[in-house]
């Protein structure tokens, strides 16, 4: 029963889990949670302005989403290159 268990949990035995494998996956999470949050952000903003300052605010709104994709984006990549 342990040794099913354990080959579960340890996928590959010549890859054994660390600390920085651990760190990457958290990188990872929190790289695509800040990616997502910040779309979402700037997409639900854009959908509450008033229609006549939707066209005034697509610029800010664009950057604040460009910035935090690309935040995001970087942290998920070095998640994926510790993981």
């Amino acid at each position: 029963m342990s040794r099913s268990l354990a080959a579960v949990a340890h996928y590959n035995p010549d890859h054994p889990p660390t600390w920085a494998g651990t760190f990457g996956l958290l990188a990872m999470f929190f790289g695509c949670a800040i990616a997502l949050i910040g779309v979402y952000a700037a997409f639900s903003t854009w959908r509450e302005l008033d229609r006549s300052r939707r066209r005034a605010q697509l610029l800010p709104l664009t950057l604040l989403a460009t910035f935090f994709l690309t935040v995001g984006l970087a942290v998920t990549a070095s998640g994926v290159w510790l993981f």
